[in-house]
């Protein structure tokens, strides 16, 4: 499952993502890729819903990858220490491969 996100991943859109990806989410379709190249400000909201749904992605067998997260994100989940939680990868197809 691919979901792409634009703008700012907070309160408001972390919630909608939350339902969507659950609502799809199956044995069969347990691995998540959330596309972050077009999120400009990720709050603790969109952290706690990336975590909420590494949770969901593990306990289906699968996982949660991040592609495209700008240095900042990352500067923000290396000091969180999520950035030991999540793979992160530059493209789409480098998570497929």
């Amino acid at each position: 499952m691919i979901v792409s996100l634009n703008g700012e991943f907070d309160i408001e859109s972390s919630q909608t993502l939350k339902e969507e990806v659950r609502k799809n989410l199956t044995s069969e379709n347990s691995n998540i890729v959330i596309d972050l190249t077009k999120v400009s400000y990720v709050d603790s909201s969109g952290l706690g819903t990336l975590i909420a749904l590494q949770k969901d992605a593990r306990f289906n067998g699968g996982s949660l990858s991040i592609v495209g997260a700008s240095e900042q994100i990352k500067r923000v989940m290396k000091m969180t220490n999520l950035d030991k939680l999540f793979d992160f990868y530059t493209s789409i197809n480098e998570v497929v491969k």
